[in-house]
């Protein structure tokens, strides 16, 4: 390598070669190449490398520059610049490592007329270890990668086609071949064995060591000592280094000069030509440190040979520090060109020593070279990726410009749409009201026709009305026998089913007769003062009887009944009990008077209507009483000699102190007579119209007047019409309007689901209307659920002040009517005081207490959580 120093900050002399350049921190200059760095004997070299050090901190190029602290590479014309130099002495040094055309020159001189190929052997860079992790591989875009490969293989060729040229001007015949692959030795073995070859001439580089302490037939490469260990026997083989033969394995020498012409081609570093001159330095490793400036790779392998015995081939490759021969085994091995002459072996061993000094500087000044190329070539990297990435930008930019631009285009063409659609519906609103005005000048004839058609409508119903009621009566006089017989005969079994199998499950319960003295005691002498009611079935009073307080409804007497008929059917009704029912508690036949528990609250009517002192009822008190009657109507109805209420309606429904509801007046039928029990003419009457049709009521009459209580419970309103106005507002959309709002905020989902219910229960044809068990008790029952567990307290806050702490009804026990101590579950799903449904399981029962259903075990299971919330409500108390 040949060296310029001089201290920097420096200036070059003004004159053609070199520009005059004192810039801080730059450098700039040419370099003369033929007459400063190359020999006469090599063809003229460019692309020589140039480098700053400290002085005596010469760098080794052998290991790509790693030590110089600054270096660049002249151009084609011997132009360089260094930059970004920091304030201090420095040594210039500049080299050319150009020795592929010197080796190529050398074997065309000795093989001369013969055919040559070229052949390349192509290492891959790899792009992550290369950069030893310093740059994120995932920065590394596809697109970068691809062009990187594309830009190797492009200056691989290049450099080939370079030395076809050189060839060609040589006036020597020249093929190529070449193949990739990450080891180099290994690729130039495998092309001997693919083509064939016989004769092969590889550039073997300086080691290390001083020439002196070596003799020229040693060869210390790795990839020589692999071509030489595995490359096949029938191929004769030629290590030159400096224009000397190195060394040679099973060469026969004069043949070869006889039959052959070989040529030798240059280094390939992964696409860069670099020229290596003198055979003291590393060839191969100049080839890759300069490499590693540009991109960080790593040295090519080159061969040259013949395909199939028919073309001398050439190559080289680097050397390194393992040595394969000690000596040359054939004077062969010594050959050089005509224009050198050979040299014994002590002056080549002399020069070997002189050779072997230089090297060992080289090698130092090669790493300091090889790192500060690596440094460099990463941030050449870095700043290839940014302006890749700031390209990528650009591009996007322009395409979101363009994409804003055609969308404001588009929304300018939307733009004169809209108004031609603006214009299009001016002239249908034009039209429109020209057709509004001619339908109004035409609606009082409409009006009028309507009006003429509704009064023809009413007058077809009512004559449709009136042949149903004439088919209806003319059914009745030809039924009637047969009613009052099956009447009879039905009321036989259910008494006798009463007294016998005791369906209620209440036999033993203890029934009190009272005398006329009694009841005029209790009332005292029916006192004004202690009525609470007075209607269609007689007057009720209230009073003292063992006691007890009381309520006393006086029957009107109508001789249809004796009086152990009368007492008979009295003991029937006492003995249904529910939690949901009033108790009949005794009778006195002489007055033809019912004795029954007295009820604090009043009806359900008059809470209602606000006829109490108390306030209203707010929805979620009236859910849950929906609720209850609904448990009391399947109990009656449970039993397979179903009892039929036949009087169900808002008054007949009480309440007690905890807002308990209880069903009254069961039975009133079977002490009055039917032509008092029942009149087409009397609103309040809550039942179906099949009673007036054929005389008969069934378990769905219950139905029809439980839906009508269901709708008083959502509007507060008399029973007539309500149906039809209900339907009404469910059509028309306005069912707020219709409901009572002292009830509170209603739910709307659940408003509309229980005024469906409703109207549902209330459908003329019985079959249609809904079954208690299995339609309408899941939906009243997770109605009850859902506010008392979300509210458990809310409902009872709303009523008066003074019954704020009233218990909750939960919390009351449906068999004792106290608040439970220990609450149990029953197979029913309902909860009773623990004692209270052990005795009724003791006493033979195996039904629901509430639902008279046979229940499917006698199991009990402790509710813990209703226990900790009576707790907590009795601590708060």
């Amino acid at each position: 390598m040949l060296v310029e120093v001089q201290s920097w900050p420096y200036s070059f002399p003004a004159s053609e070669d070199f520009q005059s350049s004192d810039q801080r921190g730059n450098v700039n200059g040419r370099l003369l190449v033929r007459d400063k760095y190359v020999s006469d004997d090599y063809i003229p070299g460019n692309s020589a490398y140039v480098g700053l050090a400290p002085p005596g901190e010469v760098g080794s190029w052998q290991r790509e520059c790693k030590d110089y602290q600054f270096w660049s590479r002249a151009d084609e014309e011997g132009y360089f610049s260094i930059n970004n130099i920091h304030t201090g002495n420095y040594n210039l040094y500049a080299w050319n490592v150009k020795e592929g055309k010197s080796l190529l020159s050398w074997a065309v001189k000795r093989f001369k007329g013969r055919s040559v190929c070229l052949l390349h052997v192509h290492q891959p860079t790899n792009l992550v270890s290369l950069l030893d992790c310093k740059l994120s591989s995932s920065k590394f875009k596809r697109y970068a990668i691809k062009a990187f490969q594309e830009l190797e293989l492009q200056k691989m060729h290049k450099l080939l086609n370079e030395y076809l040229l050189f060839l060609s001007q040589m006036g020597v015949h020249t093929d190529n071949s070449w193949i990739e692959m990450s080891n180099i030795g290994k690729g130039i073995v495998q092309l001997i064995v693919q083509h064939g070859i016989k004769w092969l001439i590889m550039g073997a580089g300086a080691e290390t060591q001083s020439t002196k302490q070596r003799k020229l037939s040693e060869i210390k490469s790795n990839k020589a000592i692999l071509v030489c260990k595995q490359a096949p026997v029938s191929c004769n083989i030629w290590f030159i280094c400096k224009g000397c033969l190195v060394y040679a394995r099973n060469v026969d020498f004069v043949s070869c000069l006889a039959t052959t012409t070989l040529a030798l081609p240059s280094p390939i570093n992964n696409g860069e030509t670099i020229l290596v001159h003198d055979c003291a330095e590393n060839t191969e490793d100049d080839a890759g440190s300069v490499q590693s400036f540009k991109h960080s790779t790593r040295s090519m392998e080159e061969v040259v040979g013949t395909s199939y015995s028919t073309i001398p081939m050439i190559g080289w490759i680097r050397g390194d520090d393992s040595p394969l021969f000690s000596q040359a085994s054939s004077p062969e091995h010594f050959l050089c060109s005509s224009s050198i002459p050979l040299l014994d072996y002590k002056l080549q061993e002399e020069e070997t020593h002189d050779l072997h000094n230089n090297l060992e500087h080289a090698v130092v000044d090669a790493e300091n070279f090889k790192q500060r190329a690596f440094e460099e070539s990463v941030k050449r990297w870095r700043a290839e990726e940014d302006a890749i990435e700031a390209t990528r930008k650009a591009e996007e930019l322009e395409s979101l410009c363009m994409e804003e631009i055609n969308r404001k285009n588009e929304m300018e063409e939307i733009l004169v749409g809209q108004r031609l659609d603006i214009e299009a519906m001016k002239n249908q609103l034009d039209q429109f009201v020209k057709e509004l005005q001619l339908i109004q000048h035409q609606k009082p004839a409409l009006e009028s026709q309507l009006r003429e058609a509704c009064c023809i409508e009413k007058e077809l119903e009512e004559k449709i009305i009136q042949a149903v009621n004439l088919l209806i009566t003319y059914k009745e006089k030809r039924d009637k026998l047969q009613m009052e017989y099956d009447s009879a005969t039905r009321e036989a079994n259910k008494f006798r089913t009463f007294t016998k199998e005791d369906p209620m499950g209440i036999c033993s319960t203890q029934f009190f007769g009272f005398s006329f003295a009694d009841i005029i005691e209790a009332t005292q002498n029916f006192d004004p003062s202690q009525k609470i009611g007075e209607g269609r079935y007689g007057i009720v009073y209230k009073g003292m009887l063992n006691h007890v307080k009381v309520a006393i409804k006086m029957l009107p007497f109508s001789g249809h009944q004796s009086d152990s008929e009368f007492m008979h059917e009295v003991e029937v009704l006492s003995r249904v009990r529910h939690p949901n029912l009033v108790m009949l508690i005794g009778a006195c036949p002489e007055s033809r008077s019912l004795i029954y528990e007295y009820i604090e609250n009043g009806s359900l009517e008059d809470q209602l209507l606000c006829r109490t002192k108390s306030r209203p009822l707010p929805w979620q008190y009236r859910i849950k009483i929906a609720t209850e009657i609904c448990s009391a109507l399947i109990f009656l109805h449970a039993n397979s000699s179903c009892i039929i209420h036949r009087n169900l309606k808002s008054s007949n429904v009480l309440l007690d102190s905890n807002f308990v509801s209880k069903v009254g007046d069961l039975g009133i039928s079977n002490f009055v007579s039917n032509h008092t029990l029942y009149s087409k003419n009397d609103p309040a009457i809550l039942i179906s119209t099949e009673i007036f049709n054929d005389g008969e009521l069934t378990a769905a009459s219950d139905v029809y007047s439980f839906g009508i209580v269901l709708l008083q419970l959502l509007t507060a309103k008399p029973a007539s019409d309500l149906v039809r106005d209900v339907k009404c507002s469910i059509e028309s959309g306005y069912l707020n309007e219709v409901l009572d709002v002292s009830a509170g905020d209603w739910p709307p989902d659940l408003v509309k689901q229980l005024a469906h219910l409703a109207l549902r229960c209330c459908e003329r044809k019985p079959s249609e209307r809904l079954n208690l068990v299995s339609e309408v008790w899941a939906v009243l029952e997770a109605m009850r659920d859902s506010w008392t567990m979300s509210s458990p307290t809310s409902s009872s806050s709303s009523l008066d002040s003074k019954d704020q702490r009233r218990i909750p009804a939960h919390f009351v026990c449906p068999i004792f009517q106290e608040i439970m101590k220990d609450p149990h579950i029953a197979a029913d799903g309902f909860t009773y005081e623990g004692d209270a449904i052990r005795g009724w399981f003791n006493s033979g029962h195996k039904t629901s207490p509430m639902t008279n259903l046979k229940l499917e075990h006698t199991e009990l299971l402790p509710n813990n959580a209703l226990y900790n919330a009576i707790q907590e409500w009795q601590q708060q108390s």
